[in-house]
């Protein structure tokens, strides 16, 4: 039978099922009454059933064409009998009737299947233009949030400015970020050298004419591991943001480039010393982390930094470089024995050995889940979203790390479930207080690929008891970009058990406009990294409004999380975001807290 799709009316199974019975009845007395009155009325009694077979045909879809051609068909064999075997001469007529009813609900049928058909490639078109527009504009919108300014020292002659502006035309510019490139800040570096040098050689004094710098280069720790993570086209939009943060962090006379994914180098003129040059350092590794927050749910990321200084350590930039680069390893090095022990825990370890600790984990309660609220723009509160934590040994290991670790030691099957059977026990017992407030739950794309995944839940759904109306299942952005053909079909049917689909961390990637369309989705959730700029970038401004446009036309409600600051929140109130997430708002919580939050 045709699904609910191909249906022009009668989209419940139940109505569709009573009006197709109601129908075959309907003809088939109409039939055995024409058996029994006189000609005159056989004939309108078969004018009668002629309009009947093409109201099923078109009120019944695909298969009501199969039934009225069959009933049809039945009724030629009918009067083809009473005239070849009866020799009853008015059956010509009526089965000539019933003959013709048939020729035209064939040429109904294939009329329609034509223009369906059209129908369908025109919307095909339409759907892939839109999808093409959207990339196009979204692509050039996030280049546009990138095109960061680059200050240098201010100089005091015009013939300083031009000398400026000739080099930095002459020299490439890194292409993601539009920062100065390695070669640019190299040959930077080299002319300071060279100029310090030159009017040392003029000066009867060159001790006094020396004028001394400070190479910094910061990098991610663990950029490769991160990148493997979360994709390079969410990687890159982090670095885009990375890059950002930190010249805006760094002094405007200090000149800040790009050497290769996500390392910078910063040109340090002023010669900070001690611990005034330790945290401007800092600072710029906070500015460049804060990159990575989204609320609750941010990355738990380090960034190492290393200097040289001219001209103590060398007096050739590519060498002062290099060692910047060495000392920032080293740094990494001795961070990571001190800081983020967990991010090691499972280093070396076998699948026996990473399963085994989770099992500890979630005996020992090691494993646990906290809850943030969800407002909205009334601040009201509409709800909350479970992330799940981990200690080991009262170390906090970041989600990033336990969540590939529980993928790759095939753990994540036990971990999702444990996560959900705790968001739904939390969700029926604040039900209990408030019945509309909704629980947000993280799937991953290999949980949705896991066999029989959707009887599992639909099973551990009727177990808690919960309103599966209330909950609401957030499903990764980057997987619809790699995974969509895997996990499409299993999001519908977890759509059809009643449960809520949102599409969570849009922002990270730009490429999941065009799958929108094509799932169940009815809340996408703007990643705290997409709108953490709103203040002061008017890109950024136009794409978030943009964007909440383009889904409220769809009927798709919009959750902004992440919301650290209040004119974020204004900004994204003004512009019709429904609900918020963040720690302007409010921040995570455990369970044991939830029933007097919510009383208050």
């Amino acid at each position: 039978m045709d699904t609910k799709t191909d249906r022009i009316f009668f989209k419940s199974g139940a109505a569709y099922m009573t009006v197709l019975i109601t129908s075959v009845f309907l003809f088939m007395a109409l039939v055995a009454l024409q058996l029994m009155v006189s000609v005159e009325t056989r004939i309108m009694i078969g004018i009668a059933l002629m309009l009947l077979s093409f109201l099923i045909c078109v009120l019944l879809g695909k298969f009501g064409f199969y039934i009225s051609f069959v009933l049809n068909m039945m009724l030629c064999l009918v009067y083809g009998y009473k005239y070849f075997r009866l020799g009853n001469k008015d059956a010509t007529m009526l089965c000539g009737m019933a003959f013709t009813a048939m020729i035209i609900i064939l040429l109904m049928q294939y009329y329609i299947t034509r223009i369906a058909a059209k129908i369908s490639r025109i919307e095909k078109e339409q759907r892939e233009e839109r999808g093409r527009r959207i990339n196009k504009e979204l692509e050039e919108e996030m280049f546009k949030r990138t095109s960061l300014i680059v200050s240098h020292q201010h100089s005091s002659s015009s013939s300083e400015v031009n000398e400026a502006i000739g080099r930095n035309i002459a020299s490439s510019l890194d292409p993601l970020t539009t920062l100065p490139g390695r070669d640019m800040i190299t040959e930077r570096a080299s002319r300071l050298i060279a100029d310090d040098i030159n009017a040392q050689r003029e000066s009867n004094v060159p001790d006094n004419e020396c004028k001394p710098f400070t190479v910094i280069y910061l990098a991610l720790d663990n950029s490769e591991i991160i990148c493997r993570r979360i994709g390079h086209n969410s990687m890159d939009l982090f670095i885009q943001n990375m890059a950002h943060k930190v010249r805006e962090a760094a002094d405007p006379a200090d000149m800040v480039a790009r050497i290769v994914d996500s390392d910078f180098l910063i040109l340090e003129r002023r010669r900070l010393m001690g611990n005034d040059l330790k945290e401007y350092c800092e600072k710029l590794c906070r500015a460049g982390a804060r990159a990575f927050e989204a609320g609750s749910d941010s990355m738990n990321v380090h960034i190492s930094y290393g200097i040289a200084n001219y001209p103590e350590d060398s007096r050739f930039a590519g060498e002062l470089i290099t060692k910047a680069e060495e000392a920032m390893i080293g740094s990494h090095a001795q961070a990571s024995e001190k800081q983020d022990a967990g991010g090691r825990i499972f280093d070396g370890m076998s699948r026996e050995e990473i399963t085994s600790i989770f099992d500890d984990a979630i005996r020992n309660k090691d494993i646990y889940m906290v809850y943030q609220p969800c407002y909205s723009s009334e601040h009201e509160l509409m709800g909350f979203e479970a992330f799940m934590r981990f200690e080991h040994d009262g170390t906090f290991v970041s989600p990033q790390i336990f969540i590939a670790a529980a993928e790759n030691s095939g753990y994540m099957r036990r971990i999702g479930k444990f996560s959900l059977l705790e968001a739904l026990k939390t969700l029926t017992e604040i039900n209990k207080i408030r019945p509309e407030l909704t629980m947000a739950v993280n799937i991953s794309a290999n949980q949705l690929k896991e066999e029989n995944f959707v009887r599992s839940f639909a099973s551990t759904v009727a177990a808690s008891e919960c309103e599966i109306g209330n909950l609401i299942l957030d499903l990764p952005e980057e997987s619809l970009i790699t995974e969509l053909s895997d996990i499409r079909s299993v999001i519908e049917l977890l759509a059809s058990t009643g449960v809520r689909i949102a599409l969570d961390n849009f922002g990270r990637g730009y490429s999941s406009f065009n799958a929108i369309p094509l799932l169940p989705v009815s809340v996408l959730k703007l990643d705290g990294n997409f709108t953490s700029d709103l203040a002061s970038n008017s890109d950024v401004r136009i794409l978030t409004a943009s964007a909440i446009d383009l889904m409220h036309d769809t009927d798709i409600k919009v959750c902004a999380t992440g919301v650290g600051e209040e004119n974020q929140f204004e900004i994204l109130a003004g512009y019709g975001c429904d609900t918020f997430q963040g720690k302007y708002l409010g921040d995570v919580m455990r369970s044991e807290a939830l029933k007097d939050f919510i009383k208050k």
